[in-house]
């Protein structure tokens, strides 16, 4: 029986508690074997110039979930030359993850915006598509956006209706720069690495 693995990708900048849940109930409503936290090199819709050295963003990716099980961290987009495009992750998960089945986990404000992603065809192709509701969307607006897409690339979209955390990494760096604590929506460590480092002041 091939495994089962769940990609969580983002710019992780920084990663958050809400990250940490999503993947956690991913995992276990999807009953997968394993999470792979994938951490963004260069994505192609943000500047680069405000984003976090992508090195960093790795460790504190990778010290946020290493005491949970089942959670790992992959260095491929942050090593990768170039811009980071889902389906090439995809494809070389594909590859190199032989037989694995894999279900690629994004919020609502993906499925929303997904017909902006290049080679979406090559995305459904590759993986079992997952999307998680989202604070600023109604499960009609979803609802009616998955049909949509399913139709067009004759592809199921699984739906996973889970508790809407309103944490978000742009509201955390916000808070660090107006001088307010962070400390407990994220891991000890992450916080560690945001003081030692003095990021997004």
């Amino acid at each position: 029986m091939s495994k089962k693995i769940g990609i969580l990708g983002g710019t992780f900048d920084p990663i958050h508690n809400g990250h940490i849940y999503i993947a956690y109930e991913a995992k276990r409503l999807l009953d997968l074997d394993e999470i792979i936290f994938m951490p963004s090199g260069n994505p192609p819709h943000k500047d680069e110039k405000n984003i976090t050295d992508s090195h960093l963003r790795y460790k504190m990716v990778d010290i946020a979930v290493k005491s949970y099980e089942g959670f790992t961290t992959s260095d491929y987009e942050v090593n990768k030359q170039g811009l980071s495009y889902t389906y090439e992750t995809l494809m070389h998960l594909k590859d190199t993850l032989k037989g694995a089945d894999l279900y690629f986990i994004t919020g609502a404000d993906c499925l929303i915006d997904l017909e902006k992603w290049k080679n979406v065809d090559l995305i459904m192709d590759n993986c079992n598509f997952v999307v998680f509701n989202r604070p600023g969307y109604t499960k009609e607006e979803l609802y009616d956006e998955k049909r949509l897409v399913e139709q067009k690339y004759n592809k199921e979209i699984i739906f996973l209706d889970l508790l809407q955390l309103d944490i978000s990494s742009t509201w955390i760096r916000h808070r660090i720069r107006e001088g307010h604590m962070v400390d407990f929506f994220m891991p000890d460590e992450v916080s560690k690495i945001i003081r030692d480092n003095r990021l997004y002041l």
